[in-house]
């Protein structure tokens, strides 16, 4: 029996041909709920790597039921829906895509941005629905000159910054401490950052030290005049917060690519006519998608073969 790879997530057709000269299979697209019954106990102990999406939880018992596990390779940069402490208390190695998606999702956060303040939304559905013929549909919101706070300037958020720049927008930011190289006024306090800003966009981290940081009083300093957009984690919104303060006015608008429960979003939420809502789907271009997955399978061969990881993530 050959090497096996537990490949977690929604591939690209050829990724997964490619393992597949070189190793057994094992696909889901979520972890089940009993690997060693999945797969049987025999094939899990062939199991030496782990490719998976971002968004897809590889928990301790997961690992657990792989005894040979070496390398898990991340498709994307997130790893909190890994457990990282599982990882490291056995040695496993840990791997991500930098430096790949930063400009596809910066264009996917603008895209956002635009579609909430000009309505395209709701302007397809007005044409195609024959509201034209009544009268015209209400008026937008103008960007240019506003002012675009973002939460997070790594490499994702100073791409949308920039981006941000060349539409005419003021641009804000914060993050755990200033950053040396930026050129961007730092605001310390999320709170504030909202207050002064029309459109806040999150870009963080996903994980424990993020988790409902927009909360209800970010949300009420951005007020009924404001945008959120987020493209990073779902859990980085009090999304119970965002659905009542959407619902009573008290935030304008929200247009988000990510959500707590994702693929299961609230109803709720999506019954508000002041929301775009995306399907998780700011890196999806065949592009982004195809680099990714050739630099993950690339880090799985390199750790399996004895080889310097590609991009380790320290642990």
């Amino acid at each position: 029996m050959r090497s096996g790879i537990l490949a977690l997530g929604e591939f690209l057709p050829s990724a997964l041909e490619s393992l597949a000269q070189t190793f057994d299979i094992h696909h889901f697209v979520e972890a089940p709920a009993s690997v060693a019954d999945a797969i049987g106990a025999a094939a899990a102990s062939t199991v030496c790597g782990i490719l998976m999406e971002p968004n897809r939880a590889v928990t301790k018992s997961v690992l657990d039921a792989l005894p040979n596990l070496q390398i898990v390779s991340i498709v994307g940069v997130g790893f909190d829906a890994l457990d990282l402490g599982a990882t490291k208390a056995r040695g496993i190695a840990v791997t991500n895509t930098p430096g790949i998606l930063a400009d596809d999702v910066a264009d996917f956060a603008m895209a956002l941005l635009l579609a909430s303040a000009r309505q395209i939304v709701e302007g397809d559905r007005f044409v195609r629905e024959g509201r034209w013929r009544h009268g015209a549909m209400p008026l937008g919101r103008s960007i240019s000159g506003k002012t675009v706070g973002v939460l997070g300037l790594g490499q994702i958020g100073s791409a949308i910054a920039r981006r941000a720049e060349a539409f005419g927008m003021m641009v804000l930011y914060t993050d755990m401490m200033p950053k040396a190289d930026a050129r961007y006024p730092f605001v310390p306090d999320l709170v504030e950052l909202a207050r002064r800003s029309e459109f806040l966009v999150a870009a963080c981290s996903g994980g424990p030290q993020t988790r409902r940081i927009v909360n209800e009083q970010v949300l009420a300093a951005l007020g009924p005049a404001g945008t959120l957009v987020n493209i990073s984690r779902g859990s980085v919104v009090d999304e119970d917060a965002l659905i009542r303060m959407l619902h009573d006015g008290r935030l304008g608008h929200a247009a988000l690519d990510v959500f707590d429960s994702e693929p299961d979003v609230s109803a709720a939420l999506l019954a508000l006519p002041n929301v775009i809502a995306e399907p998780h789907h700011a890196a999806g271009t065949i592009e982004t998608r195809t680099r990714m997955s050739a630099l993950a399978i690339a880090n799985l061969k390199a750790k399996l073969a004895g080889d310097p990881l590609l991009t380790p993530v320290a642990i």
